[in-house]
């Protein structure tokens, strides 16, 4: 009987009694383990309760969110705030819904009105104010059409439009400023850029587009292509671009010498620094050079040759062409000869043209530094390092190249600092995995003693419940009378004896712990 009620008071009945037998730091335990699973099983129960929420507008400035929640607040349509307000959420089977419906009662129209202005007609009003609301109903239609770009999340546009006046001649050009927000991450190419400039300046009559500025929001000009078409804005340009090359060149120089070095000295034992000077003149000539000797560009010859008896021909002259006088030799044998030749000689002339494309090198001036290392460098090792700067820079001495190389102790007190510094970090770095991997281990202790503790128990119960079932088995027989009674109440005990000897040998230690915990409670 006595193990009948050691097993009733594991029921459901002996849980007060439990209760008051735990002690104060697990009763306080357990209420905390309670009241953390009642919250979470409220908190489940408020998630799986809560509709699904989805974006229906993101990016809204403050104006728009109110305009949008006071309708939401009207349509008593539940909804819910992110992005520090710039996001409104509402049930995602109702985004649709709620965007047509919005859209339709005029709701998402930006802070500012369009050509909407002119759908009703105001009684009174001005030519000045006709003006006016032309120029805002522009500027809300083009941001609205700048906006539709994926990369831009806000825009605003501002107008310079001239009044127009008959009493004055010329006018002041029509301006404009474009102010983009970008998102996050996006960047506008710049086809991008030339097209919205060229979309406000067709917009307005007489824009043109080197009078449009595009910013954005970290004030960078991104139309300067455009901007710098005037002679100022093209000077500036080029001589950015020009000093960009100049340090890209020195930066190319400086590191090559300074690899070269370090590979010899060591990390951080040599300081180069280059300056080039550079000519960004672009330059046409060209050279006319003629010789002494002419080329001969035609040759002409004549010869007349006569034999035979008679005058000889008269030659072209004064003498044959006097009448009455009288030509000697004009009798007998006579023989007659002349050659004439004509060359016609042509300039001998050379023509050189030669361009000259800005950035040409003019001189280079180099300075190294070696640490010195408190005397350890020799006069020999700086005039190996310095030739072997010479050589790596292509020095010329016509050129006007110089090279100066010093040696001189470096500072290295910071380089202590960092790297007891990065020591300190790497044990702590360190120490903090020890703890991890101790707090990881003492976890895996915990739950190993709770499953053993577990597994143990189980164990105790089960041959809790095996010794009730014998005593039970044992006490059956003993209902009955007689010697018939008393043989099944020895067979009986005897059976229970060899089912307790055959326990024992199969459970030796839990047989133990439990008969140790019965004298105890006893």
């Amino acid at each position: 009987m006595y193990l009948t009620e050691k097993r009733g008071a594991f029921g459901w009945q002996a849980a007060p009694a439990r209760w008051q037998a735990l002690s104060g730091s697990k009763k306080l335990a357990a209420l905390v383990l309670a009241a953390a699973l009642l919250m979470t099983l409220i908190f489940l129960g408020q998630v799986i309760a809560r509709p699904r929420m989805a974006s229906l507008f993101t990016g809204l400035e403050p104006a728009e969110a109110g305009r949008i929640v006071e309708k939401l607040k009207e349509l008593a349509v539940p909804y819910s705030l992110a992005d520090e307000g710039r996001t409104i959420l509402v049930p995602a089977g109702r985004v649709y819904e709620m965007r047509i419906q919005l859209a339709g009662a005029g709701t998402l129209v930006g802070g500012a009105a369009g050509f909407e202005l002119f759908d009703q007609t105001r009684l009174g009003a001005t030519d000045f104010n006709r003006r006016i609301d032309f120029q805002r109903a522009l500027q809300e239609e083009l941001r609205r059409t700048i906006v539709q770009l994926n990369e831009v999340e806000q825009a605003r546009v501002h107008l310079a439009l001239p009044e127009p006046s008959v009493f004055v001649r010329e006018t002041a050009a029509p301006s404009a400023s474009i102010v983009l927000k970008l998102r996050p991450f996006s960047e506008l190419r710049q086809e991008q850029v030339r097209g919205i400039v060229f979309l406000v300046a067709g917009s307005v009559e007489g824009l043109l587009p080197e009078n449009i500025t595009v910013v954005d929001t970290r004030g960078n000009i991104l139309n300067a292509e455009i901007v710098a078409a005037d002679p100022a804005g093209q000077a500036a340009e080029a001589s950015l671009r020009q000093l960009e090359v100049r340090r890209g060149f020195e930066r190319e120089l400086e590191q090559r010498v300074q690899r070269m070095l370090e590979r010899v000295y060591g990390p951080g034992q040599a300081l180069v620094m280059v300056t080039a000077e550079m000519d960004f003149d672009s330059r046409e000539t060209t050279t006319v050079t003629f010789a002494d000797e002419g080329v001969p560009r035609s040759r002409t010859a004549v010869e007349e040759t006569f034999r035979g008896e008679g005058a000889l021909p008269a030659e072209a002259g004064t003498a044959a062409n006097i009448p009455g006088y009288v030509f000697a030799g004009a009798g007998g044998e006579s023989e007659y000869t002349r050659s004439d030749e004509t060359v016609n000689y042509e300039i001998d002339e050379t023509r050189a043209r030669e361009l000259t494309a800005p950035g040409r090198l003019l001189r280079l001036h180099t300075a190294v530094v070696l640490n010195d290392r408190e005397g350890g460098l020799t006069e020999a090792q700086l005039q190996q390092s310095r030739e072997v700067v010479a050589a790596a820079l292509g020095f010329q001495e016509e050129r006007g190249d110089s090279i100066n190389v010093q040696g001189m102790n470096f500072e290295t007190g910071y380089l202590e600092e960092a790297r007891a510094a990065m020591e300190r970090a790497a044990q702590a770095e360190q120490q903090r995995q020890y703890i991890t991997y101790g707090v990881l281990f003492l976890a895996g202790l915990i739950l190993l003693f709770m499953l053993l503790r577990a597994f143990r128990r189980w164990r105790e119960d089960r041959v809790e419940r095996e010794l009730a079932a014998l005593q039970l088995q044992a006490a059956v027989p003993a209902l009955a009378t007689g010697a018939e009674g008393e043989l099944l109440q020895q067979s009986g005990e005897q059976r229970l004896h060899q089912r307790v000897r055959h326990l024992a040998e199969k459970e030796p230690d839990m047989t133990a712990y439990l008969i140790r915990t019965w004298l105890v409670e006893e």
